[in-house]
């Protein structure tokens, strides 16, 4: 897996299996760079909210490998709404890695965490905020710009007033919620889907279809979760500092049948996420 990669359409090239860091702290992050790095993974994610960029920027200063050889990604916070407050925070997400430059910058959400999926959309708004990504990137601060948790209307309403498309579009997409219509919105628009949560934050491990399933390919549970999103043309980052859960998420070397993956298209949509239920990206509700 980890000499494939997708292309961006502008041409930049990104691994198609990341790590996640979401959930670990500075020091974590860092030791879960190093480990990531002497496996073989060349893209690492995080984001402003995370608050662990320092440690991405010390796993990448400790892990022997070139700057130039690793795809780093963070995002903008959901809360940044201005060209100010966004241009202000790319500086401090390079200072903070220590980076001279960031291989992909997406925003994190198209609305705060407090309003996620409320009745202000801030459209205006995110045309601001993309102007500001769209400026670090023809200043060489970002190698490419994407978006996160974008729903179609709100990857429109960019795309109509853009100078720069959007390159990306980061989702939670696993086997039990997969939001096909999106990812082929998207695809048709030349933006690369990314998905997050790809193994459903651990919530699908249980899943008795989808065990069935991956017994039948002499698989992990989190192999076929993984293989299933690349079959669908997605990156995948699934969040571990576990080594040997960072290996087996990487030895990815079999093919879903057709007919299985119109089978995992269609399992039973996930209800509950357990003790992580209440971020709004699994249909909670920040108070």
């Amino acid at each position: 897996m980890f000499n494939e990669s997708y292309k961006l359409s502008n041409g930049v090239k990104i691994p198609k299996l990341g790590l996640g860091t979401w959930l670990l702290d500075d020091a974590q992050t860092a030791q879960a760079v190093c480990y990531a790095v002497s496996i073989g993974y060349r893209h690492i994610d995080t984001a402003q909210a995370y608050m662990n960029e320092a440690g991405v920027g010390e796993g990448i200063r400790s892990c022997g490998i070139a700057r130039e050889e690793l795809f780093i990604t963070t995002k903008v916070a959901a809360e940044a709404k201005t060209y100010d407050a966004v241009t202000q925070s790319i500086d401090e997400s390079l200072a903070k890695m220590g980076l001279d430059y960031i291989d992909l910058l997406i925003i994190h959400s198209p609305q705060p965490w407090m309003e996620f999926r409320e009745g202000h959309r801030y459209f205006e708004e995110n045309k601001e905020v993309w102007k500001a990504m769209e400026d670090a990137y023809r200043s060489g601060k970002v190698k490419a710009i994407g978006l996160s948790n974008f729903l179609q209307d709100d990857v429109e309403n960019i795309v109509a007033s853009c100078e720069i498309k959007p390159m990306v579009n980061q989702v939670l997409a696993h086997v039990s919620n997969t939001p096909l219509e999106l990812i082929e919105f998207c695809q048709k628009n030349d933006i690369l889907v990314e998905a997050y949560s790809p193994i459903a934050h651990g919530a699908v491990l249980d899943h008795a279809e989808v065990k069935v399933m991956a017994d039948k390919y002499g698989v992990s549970v989190a192999q076929l979760c993984l293989r299933y999103d690349i079959q669908l043309g997605l990156v995948v980052i699934p969040k571990t500092a576990n080594p040997n859960h960072m290996r087996n998420n990487a030895d990815l070397d079999f093919a879903i049948s057709d007919a299985d993956m119109e089978t995992l298209k269609n399992v039973e949509h996930i209800k509950n996420y357990g003790e992580h239920s209440f971020f709004p990206v699994f249909g909670g509700k920040l108070k």
